[in-house]
């Protein structure tokens, strides 16, 4: 028999567990080069940017010389290209500015032979009129007047199509540059030119008809100054090409010269990058700690060519347990829950940790110790422990003895776990009530308790009061439900 009084009560699991650190970094390379020094060894502290580590870098720093000589190379080529396109700009833009381009100064010339020969035309058209009886006439006058204004608007039309219609032009020029042909065969396609010739046409035929009633001469000597009014006509409008194709030029040379130099600064820019590259896997060569802490594997042997993972460095300030519990005891383990361990190495001493993870997948067993006549291995789910406060003398790698506390209950009544009688899931103790006026008699009874904290040897039961006497064994007495007994009866 037991009389119940408050007492603390935790619940724990106990496990075994493995040292580790929290922050382990394993030391890599990309290069291929032979391992020319290990400096460390396992179990060797280590500081931040502390060389752990050499490697061969002799063909990178060829491989970079290399680079460097072709990039001089390639600067001085792209420089020279540059000062070409500059200098070839150059001349274009004098030559325009002094009027010595060939293009513009041989349409000039044949601008001034059709003017030249249309004042002369026209010279001999008016020397005439003032010769023949009637060439005053007004009628006659005010028709060539109207062809005058016919052949302004022409000229005024033609100038604004060309303008409009430039590139067309230009490229037409460019197959058959010493023509005007490929400019009046794209005015001919443009209908307000056509309209504006039309006009003309048909003013020039009107007044060349008046003429002809007054004089067959004067009316061949206006047909005279309508051809060199058209071959003038033809030349104001190579005149006009010919500037605007000089000025292509110019454009075209001007971004040949920006083209130049944005060759040379990409090309600078890729050696640039190729070079920086070099090196960083130059310097690379020397591999240096990350972090403080301690060489936990070395992989990388001297003379040996470099392969991935060289070494890796751990932090021993900052360990983590790692634990696998069983399915039972994984339900009731929560992050947040405080822990206490030991280590072989440290014997009794006391270290504090907290669960941080208690995963949802079982870990994978091995497949070497299971088989055909093997029962399967039970499932067991992984469970990080963050170790807080004092870690000397832990040592990564180690094992523990780890105390998961899974509840904790303060001023509590408990039983011993025998005491209590499970129905299917509906919980009793046996209890003595004390008979009034009896002498040390008591009256067995059955009470429902609510199960609390259930430990390996006690439970927490609630809905009993302190003081409350409970049978340890209820299999003996619970067919006894109702009786009286004495104190000292067998229990």
């Amino acid at each position: 028999m037991v009389e119940l009084q408050p007492k603390d009560l935790a619940s724990r699991v106990a496990v075994s567990a493995s040292v580790e650190s929290e922050e382990v970094v394993a030391l890599t390379t990309t290069l291929t080069g032979a391992v020319t020094e290990i400096d460390v060894h396992v179990g060797q502290p280590v500081q931040e940017g502390q060389v752990v580590a050499r490697l061969d870098t002799s063909q990178l720093q060829r491989d970079l010389e290399a680079q460097r000589a072709d990039r001089l190379a390639s600067d001085a080529s792209a420089q020279n290209e540059i000062e070409r396109a500059q200098q070839q700009l150059q001349q274009q833009q004098d030559a325009l500015n002094s009027g010595l381009n060939g293009n513009i100064v041989q349409a000039q010339s044949a601008q001034r032979e059709a003017q030249s020969q249309y004042d002369e035309a026209q010279a001999v058209f008016d020397q005439r009129v003032a010769e023949v009886q009637g060439g005053h006439d007004p009628a006659l006058l005010e028709q060539g007047q109207a062809v005058e204004a016919a052949r302004r608007n022409l000229d005024a039309v033609a100038m604004e199509s060309v303008r409009a219609n430039l590139a067309s032009h230009l490229a037409a020029l460019a197959e058959q540059p010493d023509q005007i042909s490929p400019v009046l065969g794209i005015l001919e396609s443009d209908d307000k030119y056509v309209s504006a010739e039309r006009d003309l046409e048909t003013a020039q035929q009107g007044f060349e008809h008046a003429l002809f009633a007054v004089d067959a001469d004067l009316a061949a000597k206006q047909r005279a100054v309508a051809q060199a009014f058209n071959a003038r006509s033809e030349a104001d409008l190579g005149v006009e090409v010919a500037r605007f194709a000089a000025q292509q030029q110019l454009d075209t040379s001007a971004s040949g010269v920006d083209q130049a130099r944005r060759v040379r600064d990409a090309s600078q820019q890729a050696a640039a990058i190729a070079e920086s590259k070099l090196n960083i896997d130059i310097q690379s060569g020397e591999v240096r700690a990350p972090v403080n802490g301690v060489v936990t594997e070395v992989i990388a042997e001297r003379g040996k060519a470099a392969a991935g993972h060289l070494l890796t460095v751990a932090d021993p300030k900052k360990l983590v347990l790692n634990a696998n519990v069983n399915e039972v005891d994984s339900g009731r383990v929560s992050a947040g829950d405080e822990v206490t361990f030991t280590t072989p190495s440290t014997g009794t001493k006391q270290f504090r940790g907290r669960v941080t993870e208690v995963s949802p997948v079982a870990a994978k067993t091995s497949s070497a110790t299971e088989g055909p006549n093997t029962a399967p291995a039970r499932p067991e789910f992984p469970v990080s422990i963050e170790v807080v406060g004092d870690t000397e003398g832990l040592r990564i790698g180690g094992s523990a003895k780890v105390q998961i506390t899974t509840g904790t209950s303060k001023d509590t009544l408990t039983v011993p776990r025998e005491a209590v009688i499970d129905d299917n899931g509906k919980y009793s103790i046996l209890t003595l009530h004390e008979v009034e006026g009896g002498k040390q008699e008591f009256e067995i009874q059955e009470s429902e308790v609510e199960l609390g904290i259930v430990t390996d040897l006690e439970a927490e039961v609630l809905g009993v009061s302190e003081g409350t006497r409970v049978l340890r064994a209820p299999g003996e007495y619970r067919d006894r439900v109702g009786e009286r007994v004495a104190l000292d009866a067998p229990r």
